[in-house]
C-alpha cells in the first residue's frame, strides 16, 4: 500500500489536478457531474490555490499529488469529501486519507454537523464508509442523485 500524507495544495500540482479534474471517471459523482473543460479545470485549481478548503492528499515518500480530502462548505454546510486520481484507485488511500482528515479536523469541527453523501452507484465510495465504520443515518437525493447520508465516526 502506498503510505500517504496531508498537505496544502501546491503549484506543483497543477497538471496532476487538472488531469483528475478533466478524467470523467474520477467526476462522475462530483461537481456537474462530468469531467471539466480545460479552462474550467484551470480556474479550479487557480481557486482551490488561492481559497484552500479541501487537504491535498499526497505520497508519503515522494510528495507526488494523489487527490484532496477534507470538508468544504457547500451552501452553507460542512461537506466531507474526497477525490483521488484514477490511477491511484483501489489501494486504501482513500479509507487512509479519510481516517487522516478526521484525525486532523477533529479538535475543530463537530462532526454531528458534517454532511457525508455517497450515491447509490458509488459502490466504492460506500465500500470505504463501511470499512471506516460510518454509519448510514437516512436516505436521500443530492443533485439528481438518489443515495445515503452518513455520519462520520471515529
Amino acid at each position: 500500500m502506498i503510505s500517504v500524507k496531508l498537505r496544502n495544495l501546491r503549484h506543483q500540482d497543477k497538471e496532476a489536478v487538472i488531469s483528475m479534474l478533466r478524467d470523467p471517471q474520477v467526476m462522475r459523482f462530483l461537481g456537474p457531474r462530468r469531467a471539466l473543460a480545460e479552462d474550467e479545470a484551470d480556474s479550479w485549481f487557480e481557486s482551490a490555490l488561492t481559497n484552500p478548503t479541501r487537504f491535498a492528499v499526497a505520497n508519503s515518500d515522494t510528495d507526488e499529488f494523489i487527490g484532496f480530502c477534507g470538508i468544504k462548505q457547500i451552501d452553507g454546510v460542512p461537506d466531507f469529501g474526497y477525490f483521488i486520481r484514477s490511477e491511484f484507485w483501489g489501494n486504501g488511500i482513500a479509507a487512509k486519507a479519510c481516517e487522516l482528515a478526521v484525525e486532523r479536523l477533529s479538535s475543530e469541527i463537530d462532526f454531528d454537523t458534517v454532511q457525508v453523501f455517497i450515491a447509490d452507484d458509488n459502490v466504492a465510495s460506500q465500500r470505504v464508509a463501511q470499512k471506516l465504520g460510518w454509519q448510514a443515518t437516512h436516505n436521500g437525493a443530492q443533485d439528481g442523485e438518489h443515495g445515503r447520508y452518513y455520519r462520520i465516526t471515529m
